[in-house]
Parts: structure tokens; C-alpha cells; sequence
């Protein structure tokens, strides 16, 4: 039998061959569609995204049903009070998201002419408090080139690899120990951070002569909310001093992180490029040297899948600048020269 011919019409599909006649097939899978849908999803409504969408609750209704019937699947549960997204509803909202965000991406770079950088910049902070060392660069971007689009997504690096990976995300800045583990990333270390714990000032620990490791984890601890591979490596400085960590606090919160340092007796562990951790000593005591942790890195991912934007370049230029130039603040030492791989594993 003689291969079926698929021809491409911006309307659907006219398959031909020798033995079957054309037929040409409706496609209601479209962008408008996909927009109604991935309202639905934040809304958790049909009555509220079509209020949002400018649509009656039937012609959205339909629009689902369609889709549905399409793909033969059920994007969502109809439940009591809304709508729920199935399996398969959220694999469907995870593709649409980053298939009408290129669009806008699209349309907003060719309306806006060759000469003003413009689209938007997804970057996601694995944990999220790391954010905090891109605030330099995130500035600079947004006084230099603000038509740039900018959103953060904090989260683990479990959840955010994947993203950046099928193109969701532009980039990931983040601490070496979770984003080496990815293969599919190409990781560039920025800058080599400084550990220390955080305490109070007059916090118990400032008036010991030496303080030991196991002094310090006799303290309460704080910790960010998505650590994994960091959070292992201290669950075992605790088992090495025969104890079990167990975090009194758990936040991604910088603010509320200070706020709970400066009215507790609880420490946290906080990485820095300044090796004095000039600013932190201002509000807190910051003591070095003892809690004996792997040498870990500022980092920022991309994925080698997915073409780099205008925006990303933007901003990895300002990165580059900001840590790796000759007048960066914190210059790498001779053992410590910067690394840029699809995979920097130790």
C-alpha cells in the first residue's frame, strides 16, 4: 500500500493516496482554546474564567469538551465547587503554558521592532532564598532593558530541573549541589560561596571561646524550604556528631528567616560570596569554621534543548559581568576557577 500523504493546512489536515479520497479534518485544539483552558485551570472555575475570558460559561464548556473529545482524554474532574485538573489536565497545562508563553514571546519581539530587547525572562531559584545573590544582576536588567517580562519561581531543584529542561523555564540560579546533579544542564559556577552559622547577636554560641560543631547543633535550626541535596549533606555533619536533624523552622522567606534569627536562639546556615559576610554582620553574628559542609557554588543552569532568547542572553551577560569580570566584588582564587559544563559533577 502506498504511504498516506499528510498535507498541512493552517485549518487541519488533508490526507491523500491513490486509494482514498481527500479528507479534511477540524482541528478544535487551536491557541484560543488552549488560553480558555488555561484559565479554567487557574480559576478553578468555568464561571470565573469565563467572566475573566469574556465568554459565557457555555461557549467555554463547550470549548473543554471539544478538546476533550479530541484528545480522549478528560482534562478535568467536575467537582462540587469547581473544577479540578486530572493527570493528564496537568501535563496538558504544563505544555499550553510554555506554548503560549513563546507565542507571546513571538509576537511581542516582532511588534516591538530589532532594536529594544523585549519578551519575557522565566528564571527559577533552587532554593529560593539563593534569588537574593541575582538581585544585583535582576536590577541592572530591569533599569537597563525594562520592556524585559521578568518572573521567579523559587521551588527545588526536583521540581524546577524538569521545567527548564521541557522549556518552561529560561534559566536556574542556584547552589551547586542541587543543579550539578542534572545532566541535561549546562551549569556554569558564578562565584564560590562562604559558609556560616547565623545567629542573634549575644546569641549563647558568640560567648563560647571555642564553640564545638555539636554545640552549634544543639541549637534550634532553620532551614530553607527546598534544600534536598544541601539538606542531606547537613543530616549527615549531624550524624556524624550522633544526633538526628530536625529542623525547628522551615522557610523561603529571607525576611522571615531575620525575623526568626533576631527573636529566637535558633541558627541557620547561610552561604554567602563575601567570606566576611560584610552586610549580614550589621544585624547578626555570624560564626565560621565550624560547621564542616562540602564546598558549594552560586550557580546559574540553562538547558542545551532550547535555543537561548534575547532576554536570557541579557541577563547571562550581566551575570558573567557581575561575578566573573576582573572588577568583580568576590575574584575566584587560583583553586577555584570558574566551571562551565552540560555537567560539573565533583
Amino acid at each position: 500500500m502506498a504511504p498516506a500523504l499528510a498535507i498541512y493546512f493552517p485549518r487541519g489536515i488533508i490526507f491523500s493516496n491513490k486509494r482514498y479520497s481527500y479528507q479534511k479534518m477540524k482541528h478544535h485544539l487551536d491557541l484560543r482554546r488552549m488560553r480558555y483552558i488555561v484559565e479554567v485551570a487557574r480559576a478553578e472555575a468555568i464561571t470565573i474564567a469565563a467572566e475573566t475570558l469574556g465568554l459565557t460559561q457555555p461557549a467555554v464548556t463547550r470549548s473543554i469538551a471539544e478538546v476533550e473529545e479530541e484528545l480522549g482524554v478528560q482534562l478535568f474532574h467536575r467537582v462540587p465547587r469547581g473544577m479540578r485538573l486530572t493527570e493528564a489536565g496537568q501535563r496538558f497545562i504544563q505544555h499550553a503554558k510554555r506554548i503560549l508563553g513563546e507565542v507571546d514571546d513571538l509576537v511581542t519581539e516582532m511588534r516591538s521592532g530589532v532594536e529594544a530587547v523585549t519578551g519575557r525572562l522565566r528564571i527559577g531559584a533552587a532554593p529560593g532564598t539563593d534569588i537574593q545573590n541575582a538581585i544585583r544582576p535582576l536590577k541592572a536588567l530591569a533599569k537597563h532593558h525594562p520592556a524585559i517580562r521578568v518572573e521567579i519561581v523559587t521551588g527545588s531543584a526536583e521540581t524546577l530541573c524538569p521545567r527548564l529542561v521541557a522549556g518552561e523555564l529560561n534559566a536556574i540560579v542556584g547552589g551547586s549541589a542541587y543543579l550539578e546533579r542534572f545532566r541535561e544542564l549546562e551549569v556554569t559556577r558564578l562565584c564560590r560561596f562562604h559558609a556560616g552559622c547565623m545567629v542573634r547577636k549575644d546569641h549563647p554560641l558568640t560567648r563560647m571561646v571555642e564553640p564545638s560543631e555539636r554545640d552549634v547543633f544543639g541549637y534550634p535550626l532553620l532551614v530553607p524550604e527546598s534544600i534536598e541535596a544541601h539538606y542531606s549533606q547537613l543530616a549527615q555533619r549531624y550524624a556524624a556528631n550522633g544526633l538526628i536533624m530536625q529542623p525547628h523552622y522551615v522557610t523561603d522567606s529571607p525576611f522571615l528567616i531575620r525575623t526568626l534569627i533576631k527573636n529566637s536562639d535558633a541558627f541557620h546556615l547561610q552561604h554567602n560570596p563575601d567570606p566576611d559576610f560584610t552586610v549580614l554582620r550589621k544585624d547578626f553574628d555570624i560564626i565560621t569554621g565550624i560547621v564542616n559542609m562540602p564546598a558549594r557554588y552560586f550557580c546559574v543552569a540553562s538547558s542545551p534543548s532550547h535555543p537561548k532568547t534575547a532576554a536570557f542572553r541579557l541577563f547571562e551577560a550581566i551575570l558573567m559581568d557581575h561575578f566573573l569580570s576582573p572588577d568583580a566584588k568576590y575574584p575566584w582564587s587560583v583553586d577555584d576557577a570558574p566551571v562551565s559544563s552540560a555537567s560539573n559533577q565533583e
